[in-house]
């Protein structure tokens, strides 16, 4: 998961005028699923913001269709079912009630939307901002920070067991079926990957420090391109892939390669 930006979603002014015609319409109690080429008439523009990876995965996956996710479930939040804000690029792993085959056990978004004890239910746009959801948001600056991940491909919190915050991200990997084991598997090899990248070019370095071979220097370059691809937002899984090269900081090459 990383961080989207709403502001660069840009609906056409028609669809902005229709828009608030459906949202009379529903707040009078029209169903909102009659409106779903609404939505999807934004699916394209939601895509180019993640260079049309899910925004809760960052997976790509060509045979799916994906689907612009409520991230306050429509069936829940009708008044939300028109309003961009509300809109999320998903896969349907993430946006959809799936098995998992390595538990059994049936994870995805589907129509879920936990809030912590104690939060009210917002009922108008107006009190959307009183409540205190469980789910973390990519939309929000400082929620896909407290994503972290093993070598191994396994999500998992950055704040200890048992906070607030690893709370959320438990409920968060169940519920965007980011432990899904496909998904696990991908990163995983991709890891594998990144570390061999990292060894050849550390291997290298010496070389390069002491000057005068330009094959070397020219080999750690695009050792180095390699691993800065690995973590660019255009590559699929880059947050994964960030984090596994931030584990070897210890070299003093690799800052410069996560600052670029």
């Amino acid at each position: 998961m990383r961080r989207r930006d709403l502001h660069l979603l840009n609906p056409p002014a028609e669809w902005t005028a229709a828009a608030e015609k459906a949202a009379e319409k529903i707040r009078k109690g029209k169903k909102p699923d009659g409106y779903s080429a609404m939505w999807s008439a934004l699916k394209s523009q939601l895509a180019d913001i993640s260079f049309k990876k899910c925004w809760y995965c960052e997976s790509r996956q060509t045979r799916d269709d994906n689907a612009v996710d409520h991230f306050r479930p429509k069936s829940k939040y009708s008044f939300l079912a028109v309003t961009p804000e509300n809109f999320r690029y998903s896969c349907t792993f993430c946006n959809s009630r799936r098995t998992n085959p390595a538990t059994g056990v049936a994870e995805g978004k589907g129509d879920f939307f936990p809030l912590f004890n104690g939060s009210p239910m917002a009922k108008r746009v107006e009190d959307v901002r009183r409540e205190d959801p469980i789910l973390l948001d990519p939309c929000v600056a400082t929620d896909p920070g407290l994503l972290d991940f093993h070598a191994n491909g396994m999500p998992c919190p950055k704040d200890p067991e048992g906070s607030r915050d690893a709370q959320r991200v438990l409920k968060s990997i169940e519920l965007y079926h980011l432990d899904h084991p496909d998904l696990v598997e991908e990163r995983r090899r991709l890891a594998l990957h990144i570390a061999d990248l990292i060894r050849d070019a550390d291997e290298l370095y010496p070389r390069v420090q002491a000057g005068g071979d330009p094959v070397s220097d020219g080999a750690f370059k695009r050792f180095a391109q390699l691993i800065a691809r690995c973590i660019d937002d255009r590559s699929v899984l880059s947050a994964f892939a960030r984090r596994m090269v931030m584990a070897h900081r210890d070299k003093p090459w690799i800052e410069r390669v996560l600052a670029g």
